[in-house]
């Protein structure tokens, strides 16, 4: 994907992404991924920041949200609670050169060296690293049987199924019926993973979120209303 990232005065760094799959011009940001903003087709890099420019207010207000958000970023330590859908996280302090990581009967174990800091940037981005491959080894073990299980019950046929580290969608479906599934669902109750796997299912006979989708996956999921406010109280992000 062709990106440019431009500075703003009073705005700071925006990344401008450029692909054939977006149908509009939009602004988007994230807490830990900065502005962007997607351009498709017959966009020019130009009318982007122009468009980036009259809508300096808005971009501002929600950066300073953003940024809010950013400040609340988890520090792990030993005393925090991280369960995954097989294993937990225990953190210690040890005689050890280097930061080690298992994964052993259900824990994932993570050991640093004592005269670092708990706190230390490194480590934290340790501990995040390793719990996306830990969140990877689960997701490739468990998903894939799981859809497979969804769809012969539900009736539905799909094409393949790939686990990705997305950072903004629980699933996709392609118009071939490939379905992409995020490694993050291992953080997700079962019924809510179930939800975003029959979610995709549902895609492979209509492509839209149309009410005919909807009325599709309330057959399919009990409870979907309920469901679905509940997904809003998780992070796709670990943060």
């Amino acid at each position: 994907m062709p990106e440019k990232i431009v500075r703003l005065e009073n705005i700071g760094d925006i990344s401008f992404r450029s692909n054939k799959r977006f149908k509009r011009l939009s602004i988007r940001m994230a807490p830990n991924k900065g502005i962007w903003i997607n351009l498709p087709p017959g966009v020019s890099y130009q009318e982007a920041i122009d468009f980036a420019i009259s809508n300096k207010e808005w971009i501002k207000k929600n950066k300073y949200k953003n940024d809010l958000k950013e400040s609340r970023k988890t520090i792990f330590n030993q005393e925090t609670l991280f369960q995954t859908k097989y294993h937990q996280l225990k953190i210690n302090s040890g005689n050890v050169k280097s930061c080690i990581s298992r994964l052993s009967n259900g824990i994932l174990q993570i050991t640093y060296p004592k005269q670092i800091s708990v706190e230390n940037e490194k480590f934290q981005e340790f501990v995040r690293n390793s719990i996306i491959e830990t969140l990877r080894r689960e997701a490739k073990y468990y998903l894939p049987k799981r859809i497979e299980y969804l769809a012969k019950l539900h009736n539905f046929k799909y094409t393949s199924v790939q686990i990705k580290n997305t950072k903004s969608r629980w699933g996709s479906c392609t118009h071939e019926n490939k379905i992409n599934l995020s490694l993050h669902l291992m953080r997700l109750p079962e019924d809510l993973s179930d939800m975003v796997i029959l979610h995709e299912l549902c895609h492979t006979k209509v492509k839209n979120h149309s009410q005919e989708f909807w009325d599709l996956l309330a057959q399919h999921c009990t409870n979907l209303k309920f469901k679905r406010n509940q997904i809003k109280k998780f992070s796709i992000n670990i943060i």
